[in-house]
């Protein structure tokens, strides 16, 4: 079986999930390449403009054995429309060029419908080829106004085109297939499938826990969505209540005024670590000095980093954004977004009941649903029936 994956958007600008699904499907004996048309901030492009970091021209090239066609697409500032329609175009001339080097794949996989599904609908039209789409954005779980808000009247033909046009939509998070419902022109069929978690490498430490005093952790950047308007307020509650508990933060952006201006409001800022953005060893060695993971997400698609601290064996409270077949009551408990009152009860809950938590159990469960073997083959099973109804 020969498969392309074809995502919307990719390293450096982030995929870094598209490379693991590639690489756990080589491992089942898929032939897989990537097709990638980066679209860089064009800051990067005048910096690099005279070192050939950012070519013009497309480049074949090979990154941990995968066969990889690449482009930096250059947009134009201030036309979103016409950039969508030029950037799904130029990608479908970039499958022509990959054609005429490879053949053409049995099918294509899309990592996300803003545009790659778009751009998969025109290389059908042309070509015949089949194609599946998996939805990573969490937006389309509409469980906030920023959320509702993203979907202006103006992407509606992209995503109904992309979408309709599917042989399979395999969204991350069942929280997303309702809104990817109202797309369809035609039935599709629909299975979620986890995002791929190294749970071979995020296994629970060995340190005696709860530790003293208790250790909170949040491994997300500071960006609008991750609601540290909604975090901080609710670890001020926490320590309010009387509770011993430190807060960590794990990621980038902190720095930004936005964040700084919610951070003066804390009361307990004296409580709080901050770490900066951290490779994946980093991020282990911080779980497992964690005594538990808390998100306060207005939006996520399924949250990578639930299941890689379930994998570490940690307890998690969260809003619920963050699917029920991901967090399950046996590891953590979901509120509501924006409820910084729910966020503190659910985080005091879990430190109450620590006790009842089984380290073992929330491992056997990630490994369950995001081992790469399992995700691997449930995709595979896909293209077999995609392949199959030709």
């Amino acid at each position: 079986m020969r498969v392309l994956e074809l995502p919307s958007w990719y390293l450096p600008q982030g995929g870094h999930f598209v490379r693991h699904q590639a690489l756990a499907l080589r491992e089942q004996g898929v032939e897989v390449a990537i097709l990638a048309n980066v679209t860089m901030p064009w800051g990067e492009y005048i910096r690099h403009a005279f070192d050939g970091r950012y070519p013009i021209r497309p480049f074949f090239t090979e990154e941990e054995g995968i066969p990889l066609l690449r482009h930096y697409f250059r947009a134009v500032p201030k036309c979103e429309m016409p950039n969508i329609r030029l950037w799904a175009k130029q990608t479908a001339r970039l499958y022509d060029l990959y054609v005429s080097r490879y053949g053409h794949p049995d099918i294509i996989h899309v990592h996300s419908s803003t545009w790659g599904a778009y751009a998969a609908s025109l290389i059908k039209k042309k070509w015949g080829t089949p194609y599946v789409v998996t939805e990573h954005r969490g937006m389309f779980g509409c469980r906030c106004q920023m959320a509702r808000e993203f979907f202006v009247p103006a992407y509606d033909p992209f995503f109904r085109e992309g979408f309709s046009n599917a042989d399979y939509i395999i969204p991350v998070g069942d929280l997303l297939i309702p809104k990817i419902r109202k797309y369809l022109t035609r039935d599709v069929p629909i299975k979620v499938v986890s995002n791929i978690v190294d749970t071979d490498f995020f296994v629970p430490g060995t340190d005696p826990k709860p530790h003293a005093p208790f250790r909170w952790i949040s491994v997300n950047g500071y960006y609008p969505v991750k609601g540290y308007d909604i975090l901080l307020p609710a670890f001020d509650s926490v320590c309010d209540s009387g509770a011993d508990v430190t807060l960590t933060l794990v990621g980038e952006n902190f720095e930004q005024a936005g964040f700084q201006a919610i951070l003066a409001q804390c009361r307990h800022k004296d409580k709080i670590r901050f770490t900066g953005e951290l490779n994946r060893e980093g991020v282990r060695r911080e779980l497992h000095n964690a005594d538990a993971l808390v998100i306060s997400s207005r939006v996520e698609s399924q949250s990578v980093v639930v299941l890689e601290a379930l994998s570490c064996g940690l307890p998690i409270a969260a809003t619920e954004v963050v699917p029920s077949y991901t967090l399950h009551k046996e590891s953590g408990i979901r509120v509501a977004v924006e409820q910084p009152n729910l966020l503190a009860d659910a985080m005091i809950q879990v430190m109450n009941r620590y006790a009842s938590f089984s380290p073992e159990l929330a491992h056997a469960h990630a490994a369950r649903i995001a081992h790469k073997d399992v995700v691997s083959k449930q995709l595979i099973d896909v293209y077999n029936a995609v392949l199959a109804s030709k």
